[in-house]
């Protein structure tokens, strides 16, 4: 019979070794995941902050200063809607992102409502995102609707030559300065809006009205056509010697001159005209028409913040400045009605 097995002495009594190379290959991937998460590490540590994540941070930041150091009136602006706000400009700044903020100077905490608000119409005015602009408009217009006036200054009445133009001169939104024919709380007929150019402007061609015809801004100038139109109407209903009939020509006055400005005008020949001389008044005018009127201003506020998110840099600076305006004037007319948390956003 054959032997099949090997005799004791050629017979090793040590376990076979294992191949050298897999050792070298687990090692080799052990120190690739340490070199990896050293430079994940590093990265996250030392990576550049963007200029949309400082806005963001630096805007989120900003609610934080007013909840902590100003802390408003809780009875217009609870804690519960600051926090909403500062919770709508996304998550905490990490560490590394802290230290970037530092390194820019983040400059003083503002020193009042009307500053913090400023800064965040400053970021709405120039950021290139659209959903941060709106967000930074919303909660700019609840502060400006928020901050009390100085004392003696009236916050319905716009401080500029274009306001002294429009008194008196009527409404846009007919070719005789009326705004057609009321019939109670029910809908209003009237002419389209011819608005006159000025001297020199020339025609505007079919390409111009066109690039100016974007939904949302048409939608804010329909709105403040419609506020400045309830307005006209509450002050026919108000005595002339009445304190609030001055504020309610102030409102339409505002309003007036928001609706002639300049990049607003080439929008009124769209197609179809985003102010077409008829409107319905708001439920409950007849009872209350101020506070109707502080209705639909928060309407057009809403609007006007819609539109800042829809707009280039370039074309925020009448919706910005339209937003202010009717903020405060919706605020001043109708005190009751809360101030929203984040307007046009919700």
């Amino acid at each position: 019979m054959e032997q099949t097995r090997p005799p004791e002495e050629f017979v090793s009594s040590r376990p076979t070794a294992p191949p050298a190379s897999a050792w070298r290959v687990l090692a080799v991937a052990l120190t690739l995941v340490l070199v990896l998460v050293l430079a994940a590490g590093l990265w996250a540590r030392w990576r550049s902050l963007s200029d949309d994540d400082a806005a963001r941070l630096g805007a989120r930041a900003t609610v934080a200063s007013v909840r902590t150091g100003l802390r408003p009136d809780p009875s217009v602006l609870p804690d519960a809607v600051l926090a909403d706000q500062e919770a709508a400009f996304g998550p905490a700044a990490t560490p590394s992102q802290a230290r970037h903020l530092e390194a820019r100077g983040t400059g003083a905490p503002p020193g009042s409502l009307a500053d913090a608000a400023a800064w965040l119409e400053d970021v709405a005015r120039t950021s290139p995102n659209g959903e941060l602009a709106a967000t930074a408009a919303s909660v700019a217009a609840s502060w400006w609707a928020a901050e009390p006036p100085p004392a003696g200054a009236d916050p319905t009445a716009r401080r500029t030559e274009e306001s002294e133009a429009g008194s008196g001169a009527g409404s846009p939104a007919t070719s005789d300065g009326s705004a057609g024919e009321r019939d109670g709380d029910g809908p209003v007929s009237g002419a389209a809006p011819k608005v006159p150019t000025e001297e020199g402007d020339g025609e505007d061609t079919d390409d111009d009205a066109a690039s100016s015809c974007e939904p949302a801004q048409l939608a804010a100038v329909t709105a403040l056509d419609r506020a400045r139109f309830t307005a006209e109407a509450a002050a026919a209903r108000i005595p002339a010697d009445a304190a609030q009939r001055g504020t309610m020509d102030a409102v339409t006055d505002t309003l007036d001159a928001t609706l002639r400005e300049p990049a607003v005008t080439p929008m009124l020949s769209c197609d179809p005209a985003p102010v077409a001389g008829g409107h319905v008044l708001p439920a409950g005018f007849a009872e209350d028409p101020t506070r109707a009127v502080g209705g639909t201003l928060r309407e057009a506020s809403a609007a006007l913040v819609s539109a800042v998110g829809a707009s280039s840099p370039e074309d925020r600076d009448w919706l910005l400045t339209g937003l202010l305006e009717t903020a405060v004037a919706a605020q001043h007319l109708d005190p009751a009605h809360p101030v929203p948390a984040l307007l046009g956003r919700e």
